[in-house]
């Protein structure tokens, strides 16, 4: 879960001292914060923390605490009937300390110690009393800097036998900020909710020959505090929910087809109403019933039209995932680059496109600041198709030593309100037209339509690990395409099921032919998890993306070829029930 970030302020060890940014903005961050029990404590164990010394080894010379704290309510239900409610308040504490100094400390080392340490021991206290909170401050700290001491002299160790063509700086140096915010917590209706949940779920009542169906939702409402030594100070509400609508069907040969309706919120107060929910769940019913019943497709290459929500889809794939540099750990192999690294300064898509990440955008993914508690400004990422910029935290990497506030992910760089624009348009009529045209061209008796995609995915564990196998050689599989038709020369389409994408990378982007004149948002949590698998990961970000449909050249889709489970042997009850 991502709560929102807060700037930053200097914080004396005896009393609440706010960075100034002006005189106005330190006196009101004083006044909002000297009566705050949490951010006391936190103050207190961070000064201490910097005191820390272990037989005249390295004192910290960075630290900063986080905690998050928040009522979440949830609900689940299954064709009318409740799984399991729940309304309990929460408290996450992390933290962060470096030993050495911003140029080498034992960060980037095989992948340790660049994200801190999330709290260990069996819990947290829910109360504000300093003194309980100070002391499993404390605990976390002990351990946290002794790692860091044993982690350091392993990173020195190791470079004595390797020789480092380019020494970067481990943590970069950014001034502090200060950014508070209060607000009255929001007094959600749990109850009026987990009955909607039910209702919603009922919907699938009528559709008997589903397998599985499932309707969830969850909203929180939360502050996220965060100090450091450098003097930032973070205090910001934050409110998130989402409602999900999942069900999956059975085809005639076994293979199992699924869909899924996902809405998420930023404002709990502006949830979707009841009939936009039951809509959707009626669409998700058919959908899934008329996948299980569409023919199994073939092996094809050609043209692919991403229509509507697709087109997001995929770039959140292809395109946000890859707009970062991964930095290569001292110690480890080769790494793990991202499929843009390298390419600043090249074209990456066609001259109409240009992309820009934008938090100040009200949509999903807004963020006042990243989780470092840098602030995150607009970024023009592809300007004419040429990549000029990358997604970057306080960690240097090649190129660059400095943030752009895009720390979204507890450390590790996401987007925020990512949107794709093309100067050159078509209507997406004329993008079929033209799909129809080239295949004349090219004696191909249909071209595909891409609808929608399995991005977030709401597969289980064994058909991800079965889809891991499908990229390109040496490269990374996209999602599952959910809704896949057969475009045909007379303009009639056809659905078809059991294809999956095959070497679609970013390399794909220069591929684009033409862009329609629409423009689709997807909303989604990202967690780092492959096809940012619904429940993977460990921390998440809200993210948006916004584009226009698209029409890629040169694609291939393959027959999924798995042994495919039996049917049941005994028909559902719900079918004798009809």
């Amino acid at each position: 879960m991502n709560l929102t970030k807060l700037c930053l302020a200097t914080l004396g060890s005896a009393a609440l001292l706010c960075a100034q940014a002006t005189s106005t903005a330190s006196g009101t961050a004083t006044a909002a914060v000297k009566n705050d029990p949490i951010i006391g404590a936190m103050t207190a164990e961070m000064n201490r923390a910097m005191t820390l010394s272990l037989q005249q080894l390295e004192k910290p010379y960075f630290v900063s605490f986080t905690i998050d704290t928040g009522h979440e309510w949830s609900a689940v239900a299954v064709m009318g009937g409740l799984l399991g409610a729940t309304s309990e308040p929460f408290r996450f504490p992390a933290m962060q300390l470096r030993v050495g100094d911003y140029n080498f400390d034992q960060s980037n080392f095989n992948g340790r110690g660049s994200r801190g340490a999330s709290y260990s021991l069996s819990g947290f206290p829910l109360d504000d009393d300093p003194g309980v909170i100070r002391q499993y401050l404390w605990l976390d700290t002990d351990a946290v800097y002794k790692s860091a001491l044993e982690t350091i002299a392993q990173k020195r160790s190791a470079l004595r036998s390797v020789t480092v063509s380019e020494q970067l700086p481990d943590f970069s140096h950014t001034k502090p900020n200060t950014l508070i915010k209060d607000r009255p917590a929001i007094a959600f209706d749990d109850k009026l909710w987990t009955e909607r949940t039910k209702r919603v779920s009922a919907v699938f009542d009528a559709y008997p020959s589903l397998r599985a169906s499932v309707a969830d939702y969850s909203a929180l409402d939360a502050v996220h505090r965060y100090v450091n030594t450098e003097g930032t100070l973070i205090r910001l509400p934050q409110t998130e929910g989402h409602f999900n609508i999942r069900a999956s069907a059975q085809a005639p040969d076994g293979m199992v087809v699924r869909d899924h309706a996902m809405f998420y919120t930023n404002d709990i107060t502006k949830m979707p109403s009841e009939d936009e929910l039951t809509k959707a769940a009626k669409s998700v019913a058919e959908h899934t019933v008329s996948i299980a019943a569409a023919p199994m497709g073939d092996n094809y290459s050609g043209p692919i039209l991403f229509e509507g929500v697709a087109a997001p889809q995929l770039l959140a794939e292809i395109l946000g995932r890859n707009l970062h540099i991964n930095r290569k750990p001292t110690g480890a192999g080769a790494g793990n680059p991202t499929e843009l690294e390298g390419r600043r300064g090249v074209r990456i898509m066609p001259e109409m496109f240009d992309v820009t990440d934008d938090p100040t955008l009200p949509l999903f993914g807004h963020a006042d600041v990243d989780d470092e508690g840098v602030s995150s400004i607009p970024l023009s990422l592809v300007e004419k198709g040429v990549l000029k910029d990358f997604l970057r935290t306080r960690v240097p990497v090649r190129g660059y030593n400095d943030s752009n506030g895009r720390a979204m992910l507890g450390g590790t760089p996401a987007p925020t309100n990512l949107i794709i624009k093309a100067h050159e348009t078509s209507s997406v009529a004329d993008l079929k037209k033209k799909m129809i045209d080239l295949c004349q061209q090219r004696g191909l008796s249909y071209s595909i339509v891409i609808k929608k995609m399995d991005f977030p995915s709401t597969a289980a564990s064994d058909e991800m690990r079965r889809l891991m196998g499908g990229g390109a050689a040496g490269g990374r599989p996209v999602s599952m395409p959910l809704y896949v038709y057969k475009l045909y020369l007379d303009g009639h389409e056809e659905m078809i099921r059991g294809v999956k994408l095959r070497g679609v990378n970013a390399r794909s982007l220069k591929d684009i032919l033409a862009a329609g004149n629409d423009e689709a948002t997807l909303n989604y949590l990202e967690n780092g998890a492959t096809f940012a698998q619904v429940g993977g990961g460990g921390y998440t970000t809200e993210v948006s993306v916004v584009a226009p449909s698209i029409l890629i050249d040169d694609l291939e889709l393959t027959k999924m070829e798995d042994e495919l489970p039996k049917l049941p042997v005994a028909p559902s009850p719900m079918l004798s029930q009809k």
